[in-house]
């Protein structure tokens, strides 16, 4: 019997809903392997979350306790008994740091291994959110990336059906 009510939200619906990161900036990670995390992303994330690389390897991540519990789970229901899946599973959780926070200054410390393989020698970043999760990214390559989405937006819009954005 419907009575006209909504339809009450799925906890993963309310994990989506609850982090909207957007925007973007540039910041310099320090000497120390510090950078700041922008003031517009703290609340979102939290006091403790999760650093790690994002799904492609491509970026560091900072994820939401829930957003990372998320593909936690979405990770482990992947068939184990795959090599390639176990391959990915390791990598992608030595490289995953629980419960991380920023100093008094909202500088986070980047794990040192992550840094090197995620970040290489890069000095300026660009921190950008990216719905569910905040993105770092050498700022050269996240430059690169832009004229690549440039050159190819038409194409990219056309792909996704929708030709009134063009």
């Amino acid at each position: 019997d419907d009575q006209g009510g909504e339809t009450p939200p799925t906890e993963q619906s309310r994990t989506e809903k609850a982090f909207e990161f957007c925007g973007s900036y540039s910041h310099a990670i320090d000497i120390k392997g510090r950078v700041i995390i922008p003031n517009a992303y703290r609340q979102a994330l939290g006091t403790v979350f999760t650093v790690g690389p994002t799904r492609d390897f491509k970026a560091i991540a900072l994820y939401p306790d829930p957003v990372f519990n998320q593909i936690r789970d979405e990770l482990n229901a992947m068939n184990q008994r795959k090599p390639f899946v176990q391959d990915y599973l390791t990598q992608f959780f030595k490289l995953s740091y629980r419960d991380m926070q920023t100093d008094g200054q909202g500088r986070i410390l980047l794990p040192p291994k992550l840094r090197q393989r995620l970040l290489g020698e890069a000095r300026e970043l660009e921190i950008s959110g990216i719905s569910n999760h905040v993105r770092m990214i050498d700022a050269e390559k996240a430059a690169a990336a832009d004229r690549d989405f440039d050159d190819r937006r038409v194409e990219i819009m056309e792909q996704m059906g929708d030709l009134s954005l063009i």
